[in-house]
């Protein structure tokens, strides 16, 4: 272990909070695990119901220590609803509650900046001028792509000043910043298109909890029927309707079956296809299923389903669901644009095909299901492997601690008065 570094950690989401706040907490956990010290900036748990989880009367700012890990939680405006106004003042009031409570973070050599939404950046800006402690971003969904292409603001002209004016703020904290740190190459050589200094810029992968996501055995008793299975988030996003179409045009293969487990919010509408086409009986939807029985619902099923849409922010973006699939040694069949299908080709760990396209998407499956058991666990395999030596726990926090302790030389007492002479903008 090289030199112990004293790490602000700033991030909106953290557990007890499910889902998004998964990672920031074991990446946390992993730094302390590593034998720095992780002081962290975050909010009252309230995720995904835009309500505080804590029922305790709430001051301003709590202290506590979980997993070896300070945690000051600050107040903020909750909100995860589809209004643009309320999710923008949920952001902003978090970056001005974590901005009024830098101090929190002034003995610290370096910041990681947990970078969704990008303007979890602006109390580590601030730390730097007043303090000179450098930052680190690690940069979870590129701004403004993600915003503008979810719709964020409907309005055509609101959603192009937007655009513009996120691009301004994003290309001064990318400058302001001494590395910044992608989930992907494909999202590491698109920061660099847009300017970052190539020796900033660096890949680390996100990982999952490998005590829960592993190899299981095979707990499906019926082996004259090929099961994919589709497990995670049922949004709009994932363009999941390609893959009813696809059992559609394998509806006559009764020894194929698509099985969702899980929730969401395009679910109503896949339910409706389904009977629209009278595919009861090769689709089915199951109910969500807690962390801990992950690694055996995957294994229950022959492959694994991993979908995206095409669009072109979701290029960048590894879904998590493909991290899970390959710890627990499952094959994939990927629908997914850039860095995902490039990854799974890489890794040799399943099929990939373009995304948006139900007729590639019914070859895959069919493929798969052709394919030998044998085969089928070589590519298992292969993904586990390639998982282990690139996108592991223990890989991503050696990498992530090396940034931080060589980012930690960039440290300016006087920063303040270089940063009142600059404009933010350049």
């Amino acid at each position: 272990m090289g030199e112990r570094v004293r790490i602000g950690f700033i991030t909106q989401w953290y557990s007890p909070e499910p889902g998004a706040a998964a990672h920031p907490t074991a990446v946390a956990n992993a730094l302390v695990d590593a034998g720095h010290e992780v002081t962290a900036l975050t909010s009252f748990p309230n995720y995904p119901t835009g309500r505080f989880l804590d029922p305790r009367p709430r001051r301003p700012l709590r202290r506590e220590t979980v997993d070896g890990v300070r945690l000051t939680r600050v107040l903020h405006y909750p909100s995860h609803d589809d209004s643009a106004a309320k999710r923008i003042a949920s952001y902003m009031s978090f970056a001005a509650s974590t901005t009024a409570f830098t101090a929190a973070l002034a003995g610290c050599d370096v910041c990681l900046v947990y970078c969704t939404p990008a303007t979890v950046a602006i109390p580590a800006v601030v730390l730097n001028a007043l303090a000179g402690v450098p930052f680190v971003l690690y940069v979870q969904d590129l701004w403004p792509d993600s915003v503008t292409a979810s719709g964020f603001v409907s309005n055509p002209r609101g959603n192009h000043f937007m655009a513009r004016q996120l691009s301004r703020y994003c290309n001064g904290i990318y400058r302001r910043a001494s590395a910044v740190v992608g989930i992907s190459p494909a999202m590491s050589d698109l920061l660099r298109a847009r300017g970052v200094d190539e020796h900033k810029v660096a890949t680390v992968y996100n990982w999952v909890d490998e005590s829960v996501f592993k190899p299981a055995p095979r707990s499906n008793s019926d082996s004259s029927r090929f099961e994919l299975m589709y497990a995670g988030g049922i949004g709009e996003v994932q363009g999941l309707e390609n893959a009813i179409e696809a059992m559609n045009a394998l509806r006559d293969r009764d020894d194929v079956r698509l099985t969702f487990v899980g929730r969401g919010v395009a679910e109503p509408g896949l339910r409706r296809r389904v009977a629209e086409l009278g595919l009861e009986h090769s689709v089915r939807f199951c109910p969500p299923r807690t962390t801990a029985d992950m690694a055996g619902v995957i294994a229950s099923a022959d492959a694994q389903l991993v979908s995206l849409r095409g669009d072109s922010f979701l290029a960048t973006t590894l879904p998590s669901k493909l991290q899970a699939s390959m710890a627990c040694g499952a094959p994939i069949i990927c629908a997914a644009p850039g860095a995902a299908a490039q990854l799974v080709a890489q890794a040799h760990a399943g099929i990939a095909v373009e995304p948006d396209r139900p007729s590639a998407l019914a070859g895959a499956i069919a493929g798969m299901a052709a394919a030998s058991k044998e085969k089928r666990a070589v590519m298992g395999r292969n993904g586990l492997a390639y998982y282990n030596r690139n996108l592991s726990r223990s890989v991503g926090a050696a990498r992530l601690a090396d940034i931080l302790a060589r980012a930690c030389a960039d440290r300016r007492p006087n920063i303040l008065k270089r940063t009142t002479r600059e404009s933010w903008y350049g």
